[in-house]
């Protein structure tokens, strides 16, 4: 930062604070309680305790960081006991952290020029800093979010006026990326003007500027940052309610599958569906149809192999074709749009938005609602690859848990729990990587034992042969539904 200083005024205390000051572990420690006093490691051989004594000016001695970098080092380490690192949590479907060289990856978006950017062009540093913070404070905003906000939309409002199509134009495009998964993991979640749509179509703007970005960039590149705008708006979706801004044609996935003499039988609505879809929007069943062969069409190809899911092409029967690859076939192109698995996330959550705009919390609406979620759910979690992240498949995981309260709450003393309900549980439960929430699941699901015939959650074999009623894969589920069920057994006793 050299011996530029900046001056922020404090909500709470109306006192001046110097952001230099702001950064220090032990003051973030003190003001969020979120944030442990860890000790960072900058360079080998160097301490944290040493390397803080350094003089920010000869650390930074032509004056190109945007602040300290040493906070956001610590965020992008940072992680809590039984969970998952930051990063890991906000970096769907932007970015993640590569396991050998902890180095932050985009998918697409200029890993070309390292990770200097990160620290050098301000929008993309406070923009990458405002997601970490928002996850090391639990998803509230305070003194740190604010800033980091700040300050990316200043920068940005000096980069867009500047317009130019440079070579920094793309790290422009992905703090507008980051900023969008800020914006509808906060602020779309309360009343108002949805920011997060607002940023999705000025960002399509500057997209469909193709002599712009095409003069810097190839067109596989500007390709690659489409798909990036196109995942955002589905996230967005699944995370507010709110109908999708962009429009993407990825129909027909599923025809070749039809088509093929192995896989035509697996596209059947499972039978525990069939009583709930008679008040369904006439889409449903196609998209559980389709979820279901893909889910049996995933227990084919995975029996003792991990064979992606291939057919015979018809023209030259010793050649093989690949036109289904699942998520972590694709584990070099990053969050891939034209799958079988986004194909059904984007049909599912069209249906979802559908439901938000109706309001309505019948009993009806409520199984229907977390049928959907966990749909969702599913799809994610057939195939993941090095991409795979957190918040949409926890974002599934707390609406079905919320359905299900609200469900119980409802429900007559004098009647059975549906087997649906019970389904619904084991995959909240079964599928999800948050301790929080598999005790949350846990914990409904001896409240829901006296709605159930007796012995019915004693025996695994009973469990999995009602389990099998609906959507399940043996190669994804089976383990993590008996381990679930194990610990519901403990919570029992």
């Amino acid at each position: 930062m050299g011996q530029r200083r900046e001056q922020c005024r404090d909500p709470d205390t109306n006192i001046d604070l110097d952001v230099s000051v702001v950064y220090s572990t032990d003051f973030l420690a003190a003001r969020t309680g979120t944030v442990d006093s860890a000790q960072p490691t900058w360079l080998s051989g160097m301490s944290g305790k040493s390397f803080s004594r350094v003089s920010p000016s000869l650390l930074d001695p032509f004056n190109t960081l945007c602040e300290s970098p040493e906070r956001l080092r610590q965020l992008l380490r940072y992680r809590r006991a039984r969970d998952l690192p930051l990063a890991k949590a906000v970096g769907e479907p932007l970015f993640r952290i590569d396991q050998q060289t902890h180095c932050v990856v985009l998918q697409g978006l200029g890993n070309e020029d390292g990770q200097a950017p990160l620290l050098t062009h301000k929008s993309l540093f406070h923009s990458l800093s405002l997601l970490l913070a928002l996850a090391a404070n639990d998803y509230q905003q305070n003194y740190e979010t604010m800033h980091h906000r700040s300050q990316v939309l200043q920068s940005l409002n000096r980069d867009l006026s500047h317009f130019s199509g440079d070579s920094t134009i793309l790290h422009t495009i992905t703090a507008i990326l980051m900023l969008i998964s800020y914006e509808y993991r906060v602020r779309d979640t309360y009343p108002g003007p949805a920011c997060a749509a607002t940023h999705i179509h000025g960002l399509q703007t500057i997209i469909s500027q193709r002599n712009i970005l095409t003069s810097q960039y190839s067109v596989s590149h500007v390709t690659q940052v489409q798909r990036a705008l196109f995942w955002q708006d589905i996230i967005c979706s699944l995370a507010t309610g709110a109908p999708r801004v962009l429009q993407f044609d990825n129909r027909g996935m599923f025809t070749r599958l039809r088509e093929d003499e192995t896989y035509r039988s697996y596209f059947a609505l499972p039978q525990g569906f069939i009583p709930h879809t008679y008040g369904w929007p006439a889409a449903v069943p196609a998209v559980f149809e389709d979820l279901n062969a893909l889910c049996c069409a995933v227990d084919t190809m995975r029996r003792g192999t991990r064979a992606p899911i291939t057919f015979v092409n018809n023209d030259d029967k010793d050649i093989s074709v690949t036109p289904m690859p699942l998520m972590e076939d694709l584990d070099d192109e990053g969050y891939p749009l034209c799958n079988s698995q986004a194909n059904l996330q984007i049909r599912l959550v069209d249906l979802l938005s559908g439901t938000r705009r109706d309001g309505s919390q019948s009993e009806e609406t409520l199984i229907y609602r977390a049928c959907l979620f966990a749909a969702y759910l599913c799809t994610y979690r057939l195939s993941e690859g090095v991409w795979g992240g957190y918040f949409a498949p926890e974002k599934c995981v707390t609406e079905i848990l919320d359905c299900m309260t609200d469900f119980i709450r409802q429900m007559s003393p004098w009647k059975l729990a549906p087997d649906i309900s019970f389904w619904l549980l084991y995959m909240a439960g079964g599928l999800t990587k948050s301790q929080l929430h598999k005790d949350q699941a846990a914990a409904l699901v001896e409240r829901y034992q006296c709605f159930y015939s007796t012995g019915y959650g004693q025996d695994w074999e009973l469990v999995e042969m009602r389990l099998k009623k609906f959507i399940w894969c043996e190669h994804v589920m089976k383990q993590k539904m008996y381990r679930f069920w194990q610990e519901c057994q403990i919570g029992c006793c």
